[in-house]
C-alpha cells in the first residue's frame, strides 16, 4: 500500500507538472499570437513595396550578384559591430550587405561609425524593445522577415538573409554556394547534420522565381495564424514538393553550436566549418556574452573600432579545432541542452516515412506548442 501510495504520488506529479507546462505554453502562445495581431500593421509586405524611399533602395541592388541582409535593432547593435569587424577584410562582403534597421538609434550610430554600409531604414515601433525566442516580438520578428523577403523579390532580386551572430572563417561569397544548385528556388541552412530536412532559418539564398514568390506569401500568411518557428514551418512548405523547389547548404559548411559542444555528432569530425552560428541562446544577451568567453568578440573596448588581431585568432583557432577555444569554461547552457533534446525527437521521427510526414504536418505547423520547456 505504501509502495502504492508513492508510485501514485510521483506519477500524480509528473502528470501535473507535465500539464502545467501545457497550459503555460498555451497561455504564452495566446499572448504572443495577440502581439502579432496587433502589430502587424507596421510589417506588411504591400506598405514596403508601395514605399518609395523602400522602393529606390532595392531598384540599387545588383541583379547578378545577392545582396547580404541583416535585420538590426538598438539591442543587436554590439553583435552587429562585431560581425562587420570579423568580416571587414573580407573582399566584396561590406559592399554586398545591406543591414536594414528597425529603429533610429541603431540607423544614427551606423550611419556614424560604418557611413560606406547600405542601410535600409523600416522603423517598427512594436520591435523597439528586446525580443526573445517565443514571445510577441519574436513572432512578429519572424512575420517582419518573410514579408521583407517577399518584397525583395517583388523586385526581382536575389538575395542572402543572414544573421549577425555568426562567425565568418571565411567569406560565404567564396564558397559557391550560389552556383551550387541553380535549379532551387531557395537555398537553405541546416538545423543538424542528420537524415532529417529540418531547416535552421538563420541562413538562405532566395532567387526572384514565381514559385520563390508563392513560398514567402504562404509563410507570410501562416505565419499571422501559426504559432510556431519559422524554420519548422518553411521546412513544412519546402516538404510541399508542389510549391517551391528547396536546396540545401552541407551542414559542415554553416554550422551552429553543436560544432562546438557535440562535435562527434559530424558525419566527418575532421570538417572545419566556413560559418559557425551562435544559435542555441534563447536571449540575446547569452549569445554574445558567450562569443566573447569563447574569443569570437572582434571590436576594441571603445565600442567601435576592430580588433584585426582577434579576428586572426579566431580564425586560427578555429582551424586548430578544439585546442584553443575553451569550450569546456563555458557550460553548455539550458537552452542548449532543450534544443538538443528537441532534435534528438526531430532525428526520431525523420527514421520512419509515417512518423515524418506526422511531424512535417502536424508538430511543425504547431512546433512551439510542443516544445513545451521553452
Amino acid at each position: 500500500m505504501k509502495q502504492f501510495s508513492i508510485h501514485f504520488i510521483i506519477r500524480t506529479s509528473l502528470l501535473t507538472i507535465l500539464a502545467a507546462l501545457i497550459l503555460r505554453k498555451i497561455y504564452i502562445g495566446n499572448l504572443a499570437m495577440k502581439y502579432v495581431s496587433k502589430c502587424q500593421s507596421e510589417v506588411t509586405f504591400e506598405a514596403m513595396i508601395n514605399d518609395k524611399n523602400f522602393a529606390n533602395i532595392i531598384k540599387t541592388f545588383s541583379d547578378i550578384e545577392p545582396q547580404l541582409i541583416v535585420i538590426q535593432n538598438q539591442h543587436a547593435i554590439n553583435m552587429t559591430f562585431n560581425w562587420l569587424c570579423n568580416t571587414k577584410n573580407m573582399k566584396g562582403v561590406h559592399n554586398r550587405t545591406v543591414i536594414v534597421t528597425i529603429d533610429e538609434e541603431s540607423k544614427m550610430k551606423l550611419d556614424l561609425f560604418w557611413p560606406k554600409i547600405t542601410k535600409l531604414y523600416w522603423p517598427i515601433d512594436c520591435l523597439k524593445d528586446p525580443f526573445n525566442y517565443g514571445d510577441g516580438r519574436y513572432q512578429l520578428f519572424y512575420l517582419f522577415r518573410s514579408n521583407l523577403a517577399r518584397a525583395f523579390l517583388e523586385f526581382g532580386k536575389s538575395f542572402w538573409m543572414i544573421q549577425q551572430d555568426t562567425f565568418w572563417r571565411e567569406s560565404l561569397l567564396d564558397q559557391n554556394i550560389e552556383s551550387s544548385d541553380s535549379s532551387a528556388d531557395i537555398i537553405f541552412d541546416r538545423a543538424a547534420e542528420t537524415s532529417g530536412n529540418l531547416i535552421a532559418g538563420g541562413y538562405y539564398l532566395a532567387r526572384p522565381t514565381c514559385s520563390s514568390k508563392a513560398f514567402f506569401k504562404q509563410l507570410a500568411t501562416d505565419l499571422i495564424e501559426f504559432y510556431t518557428p519559422d524554420n519548422t514551418y518553411m521546412t513544412m512548405l519546402c516538404a510541399n514538393k508542389g510549391l517551391a523547389k528547396c536546396g540545401q547548404i552541407p551542414f559542415s559548411l554553416i554550422t551552429n553550436w553543436i560544432w562546438l559542444y557535440e562535435p562527434s555528432r559530424f558525419k566527418n569530425v575532421k570538417d572545419i566549418p566556413v560559418l559557425i552560428q551562435f544559435d542555441g541562446d534563447t536571449k540575446l544577451g547569452g549569445k554574445l556574452g558567450k562569443m566573447k568567453s569563447l574569443g569570437f568578440y572582434f571590436v576594441n573596448s571603445d565600442g567601435n573600432t576592430c580588433n584585426s588581431s582577434a579576428v586572426e585568432a579566431a580564425q586560427d583557432a578555429v582551424y586548430s579545432r578544439h585546442k584553443n577555444i575553451e569550450v569546456k569554461n563555458i557550460p553548455i547552457s539550458y537552452s542548449h541542452i532543450q534544443f538538443g533534446v528537441y532534435q534528438w525527437f526531430i532525428d526520431q521521427f525523420y527514421k520512419s516515412s509515417i512518423t515524418k510526414s506526422f511531424l512535417e504536418k502536424i508538430i511543425f505547423p504547431y512546433a512551439h506548442y510542443f516544445m513545451i520547456t521553452l
